[in-house]
């Protein structure tokens, strides 16, 4: 086996990648600069070093076998490292500025997001961290297209995507302590339902999708605000109930409010830092690392990587 993987090269992953994308040998030598007959010998020479056949001839079309798409899965790990790399020495070389971009599907994650950013800077001054502003419903649209470089979700996104788990936390239920709800010891959807809701506008859509599982959504009564410091006041004021983070109003003056859970499974979260499948650069990495420092402490828990 180390005989044949000396003799795999870079360009025999660039090979099984072009010849994967355009299932013809022709395109693919004309994307690899390559002739046909060139092509033909380094893909032969390479399914005879490994001993297997990559891609399964049909005419003119090359489909890829199981073997194959094994090989295509190195193959694009190995290409994006080595194009992350070299990205990342030519910033350093020419002291250019690289752009770490970022969204995020809840404005209450300004809370604890921004303490990261000082401290990487530190460690990588020529990354610029771009916050893209109201993209909470479409991170991971946005990430698909390539428009960011990572999304902060309050729950997994799905394949093909990377999460990398930050914290869990609990959806409570804030009202003012003299609410009539106030003397139960949990709130249910049905509660909630019956009561002006105070929430931010991109929390309606989720909080709803929720709501719909056990009540008709229909008739609930909601009054939308930019800022969380708003809920704050008008909770306090007695004029609606709030669904939040229960990290989220461990700043609220605790003699006006009283938080009760929400007697719901979707109540609890777990909030991911979610990526292309592909290897992170280095200063991703870290960025990643200081997320998991910085947010909520008391529902931190161990890093890891879910596929």
């Amino acid at each position: 086996m180390n005989t044949v993987l000396k003799r795999i090269e870079t360009r025999h992953f660039r090979l099984v990648d072009a010849l994967a994308q355009t299932n013809n040998m022709t395109l693919a030598a004309k994307q690899l600069h390559l002739t046909q007959s060139a092509l033909s010998h380094q893909l032969k020479a390479l399914e005879e070093a490994l001993g297997y056949e990559l891609f399964y001839r049909h005419g003119k079309k090359f489909v890829i076998t199981p073997h194959g798409r094994r090989v295509l899965e190195s193959a694009k790990v190995v290409l994006s490292e080595l194009t992350s790399l070299q990205d990342e020495l030519q910033a350093i070389e020419q002291d250019d500025k690289v752009v770490l971009r970022i969204a995020t599907e809840c404005i209450t994650t300004f809370q604890w997001l921004p303490r990261a950013i000082p401290v990487f800077k530190q460690a990588y001054p020529n990354v610029e961290v771009e916050l893209l502003p109201n993209a909470y419903n479409k991170v991971t649209d946005l990430l698909d297209s390539g428009d960011i470089d990572m999304a902060i979700k309050m729950a997994p996104a799905k394949k093909p995507f990377i999460n990398h788990s930050l914290f869990d936390d609990q959806l409570v239920v804030v009202l003012d302590k003299n609410h009539k709800l106030a003397s139960q010891d949990i709130i249910t959807a049905e509660d909630v339902a019956r009561e002006n809701i105070l929430l931010c506008p991109n929390a309606k859509e989720k909080l709803f999708r929720g709501l719909s599982l056990h009540v008709d959504i229909s008739k609930i009564k909601t009054t939308e605000f930019p800022l969380t410091e708003a809920i704050t006041e008008w909770c306090y004021a007695g004029m609606g109930i709030s669904v939040l983070a229960d990290w989220s109003v461990a700043t609220w003056d605790q003699d006006k409010i009283v938080i009760r859970p929400l007697d719901v499974s979707w109540a609890q979260r777990s909030w991911k830092a979610v990526t292309l499948s592909r290897p992170l650069a280095a200063y991703e990495q870290a960025f990643l690392d200081l997320l998991r420092q910085h947010c909520p402490e008391s529902q931190n828990r161990e890093p890891m990587v879910e596929i």
